[in-house]
């Protein structure tokens, strides 16, 4: 067998061993459901395939908070390449696939990047199979449409970014710079900008240490070092233009770009030190797919703590492979210690504002918009796999000799795991400690200490094997061919036990049958859920308020429940969104929060202005205005839905104005007695103005569409044409086919000036930075060809 075939085996055994246990996921029988692939990813994606197959761009989200940008929204992920595989594969495959297919990608990014640092097949193949299958890279590539795939860009944006930075002709030059900038340009199409941002010190961290490290003969000019930035960057933003260029178009007046996060909200969701415990009990989080007694019970000891990354393990086998070489003097030079300091500094940053480090990027506005420091510890993840990779070329090298202290630590290790088997014990230290702990939390003791204590002696077991393996490895007598591929298999083998569970899913058959309440939403209108989402707590019953025990029958129970956006995939439409990152716009998240905090006639009062028709709610909790329809018992709480007999159509005209020159202070208008959305209308002023008398006019209308509207207009004097869509800049209008100015209605929705007399009015989502986006990323391509070709082909005559 070739050196090249024997080199595959390993590489296709991690494929299959990978896809075996998720056969289900990969037909589509059974779908990803856990956090924000169940809440907000799948529904958008639905949404965006409905209006695709009507023949339309999906600019806007009718289903969300009134009409949010859903192109333009980076998390959504909708100009990435795997959304072509909703055109080939049943929907709940396609889906799954694009977070699946990430795995392997970063596999293969990170034994690329490994080689690149001139690690051997095997060390390479092993720092391969210790980033992809590390708790960071598992826990986003299993909820999170964006960050997992942003993530597993890292290494390939990174090992391209060496080799233009190492090229020594302009040929091997145009290639690196054109292979960085197609990485970063798909990472930032994946859609997380904060991912990106790390991903681009890093790479420029590397590069600092490949220029450095160099001699100064072989190193590139400084014009060309940043000739080559230039080049790649400009490549990147080409390629992502057709997101950017509409997302810049809007991003002004989205949450995010409005708001600039306390110091408190910008450091949410840290590493914890307790957390650390993580490394070598790597299932100490629990169980995400259990909502019962074995999962995260450790929070509700921790309060306030908030999890973004379920599992922060390295994995047992990297994590001792390092601990064992940095015992040797000569791991700690060139690249290695260049490495370690990396993951020193990101895991500081990664703790949050509770350093002082993590201060110095709240120092700066355009950062304060990024958020979860957590997302550092990917960082820190990425060196300490490359750094296993080099503890694996350093101990298994031939002429390396397994001295004293690597059996001492061997020991050491293969002792604590002895140590925490038998103090897991029933009647045990871990028993006797935690079980006032869980009392004290306010636990039962008999449903989470027994729970909690297997989890423990399970860990203990996994890992008494890891050192029994390594202990094989590097002290047995006979020395066993292709240990770093053996090391690298087994480390994916004992990911396992924690790793698979964090791929949550449910029957595909009980997800797509729609939700009870859908038949009596038998008219259009949008609707507002006031109802708590689901979410395990660690309470004495083990479950919320008759949740159910598992994951997935939470996934049904959110569905029946409508909680925003699950419901959207079934054609309903929200008046608000909940969610940080589905409720978009920074207009209807301050009318959501006015809408929360008002008495209950006023939130009914908001409501009706923005066109919402249903309400479901608690039974318990009064909805002035609406009339009952039906109830609904789910996950231990009754709802009701409630209807509301006049609500108001997307389009009507407005003859009476008010002005308000403040948010506050129109928001306070709209909720109040007096105001009457249906023919009034507050609009922004220098100062604050009451109506004058009403003005008559009536509306035809022509079209109501996701990203468009028209009507016309028989009015007896000025007045206004109301659109209920969350505004943005990005809307347009016509008045007889001519520019006019979109106003910002009612604090939140779209208004048109029109004069007496008859007219028609347009609106329309604007189209033209997405063309531009999609020019520009063709000519991209055209570039990237011909530079491709001409390295290509300067190459060939020079080996001529």
């Amino acid at each position: 067998m070739s050196p090249r075939a024997r080199a595959l085996v390993p590489i296709l055994a991690v494929v299959a061993l990978f896809c075996l246990p998720l056969l289900p996921e990969i037909l589509g029988t059974r779908r990803l459901v856990f956090r924000d692939a169940q809440v907000t990813h799948w529904p958008w994606r639905r949404v965006a395939m409905a209006s695709l197959a009507a023949g339309r761009v999906p600019f806007v989200n009718p289903s969300a908070s009134g009409g949010e940008p859903l192109l333009p929204n980076p998390n959504a992920v909708l100009l990435y390449p795997t959304l072509l595989l909703e055109k080939l594969l049943p929907p709940a495959s396609a889906f799954n696939l694009h977070y699946l297919l990430h795995v392997f990608w970063a596999f293969f990014g990170a034994r690329a990047l490994a080689r690149r640092l001139g690690l051997s097949e095997g060390s390479a193949f092993f720092s391969g199979v210790a980033f992809a299958f590390s708790g960071t890279l598992m826990s986003f590539l299993s909820a999170f449409a964006n960050s997992g795939p942003s993530a597993s860009w890292l290494p390939w944006c990174a090992a391209a970014t060496l080799d233009a930075v190492r090229a020594d002709s302009f040929p091997r030059a145009l290639r690196g710079c054109a292979a960085a900038g197609c990485a970063f340009g798909m990472q930032l199409l994946a859609g997380e900008p904060a991912i990106s941002v790390l991903t681009l010190l890093f790479a420029a961290f590397l590069a600092a240490g490949e220029f450095f490290g160099s001699d100064r003969a072989s190193r590139p000019s400084a014009p060309a070092l940043l000739s080559r930035t230039v080049l790649a960057g400009s490549i990147a933003a080409a390629l992502a233009a057709p997101l950017l260029l509409p997302l810049s178009a809007v991003f002004k007046l989205t949450y995010r770009g409005q708001h600039l996060y306390s110091e408190r909200a910008f450091g949410s969701a840290p590493l914890a030190a307790w957390r650390l415990f993580e490394w070598i009990f790597p299932r100490f989080n629990g169980d995400p797919g259990d909502l019962g007694a074995r999962a995260h019970w450790q929070y509700a000891l921790h309060a306030g703590d908030v999890v973004y990354v379920w599992c922060v393990t390295f994995g047992v086998i990297p994590l001792l492979l390092v601990l064992l070489a940095i015992l040797r003097r000569e791991f700690w030079k060139g690249r290695s210690l260049w490495l370690a300091a990396g993951a020193a500094v990101s895991l500081l940053f990664s703790f949050g504002n509770s350093l002082p480090l993590f201060r110095l990027l709240f120092a700066f506005p355009a950062l304060r918009r990024l958020r979860y420091p957590i997302k550092f510890y990917l960082l820190t993840t990425m060196c300490l796999a490359l750094l296993s990779g080099f503890a694996a070329e350093r101990l298994l090298s031939p002429d390396a000799k397994t001295g004293r202290r690597e059996r001492w630590a061997l020991l050491a290790a293969a002792l604590l795991y002895v140590a925490a088997f038998l103090l897991a014990g029933p009647g045990g230290f871990a028993d006797r400690t935690i079980a006032p702990v869980l009392t004290e939390g306010g636990l039962a003791q008999g449903k989470h200490l027994p729970a909690i204590l297997a989890t423990l002696r399970g860990d203990a077991v996994f890992g008494l094997i890891a050192v029994g393996v390594l202990g094989l490895v590097l002290l047995g007598r006979r020395r066993l061919r292709g240990r770093a591929w053996l090391l690298g298999l087994t480390a994916l083998l004992l990911a396992f036990p924690w790793a698979l569970p964090l791929f949550v899913s449910a029957r595909e058959k009980d997800l797509e049958r729609p939700p009870a309440l859908l038949q009596a939403l038998d008219r259009e209108g949008l609707v507002y859920v006031r109802t708590r989402n689901p979410e395990p707590d660690t309470g004495s019953s083990g479950a919320n308020s008759g949740l159910p025990e598992r994951f997935v029958a939470l996934a049904r129970a959110q569905i029946e429940e409508l909680v925003p956006e699950t419901g959207a995939a079934f054609g309903v439409r929200y008046v608000f969104d909940a969610d940080p990152d589905g409720s978009y716009g920074y207009y209807n998240r301050l009318a959501a929060e006015a809408a929360s905090a008002s008495t209950p006639e006023q939130r009914s009062r908001i409501l009706r202005a923005y066109g919402a028709r249903w309400y479901l709610h608690d039974e318990r909790e009064p909805a002035p205005f609406f009339e009952p329809v039906t109830g609904i018992a789910v996950a231990g709480q009754r709802l009701n839905l409630s209807e509301l007999p006049d609500a108001l159509p997307e389009l009507r005209w407005a003859g009476r104005e008010y002005r308000r020159n403040s948010l506050s202070g129109a928001l306070e208008l709209v909720r109040s007695e007096g105001f009457r959305p249906d023919a009034e209308v507050v609009l922004p002023g220098p100062a604050d103005r009451e109506a004058a008398a009403a003005i008559p006019g009536k509306v035809t209308v022509e079209t109501v569409e996701a990203d468009r509207a028209s009507a016309r207009v028989e009015a007896g004097g000025a007045g206004h044409l109301v659109f209920s869509r969350t505004y943005f800049p990005a809307w347009k209008a016509k008045l007889d086919g001519r520019p006019v100015p979109v106003l910002v209605a009612n604090a939140r929705d779209l208004a048109v000036a029109v004069p007496a007399g008859s007219h028609r009015v347009e609106f329309s989502y604007d189209r033209a930075p997405f063309r531009r986006g999609v020019l520009l990323q063709a000519a991209a391509f055209v570039a990237i060809l011909l530079a491709a070709a001409r390295a290509g082909s300067q190459s060939l005559a020079g080996s001529r």
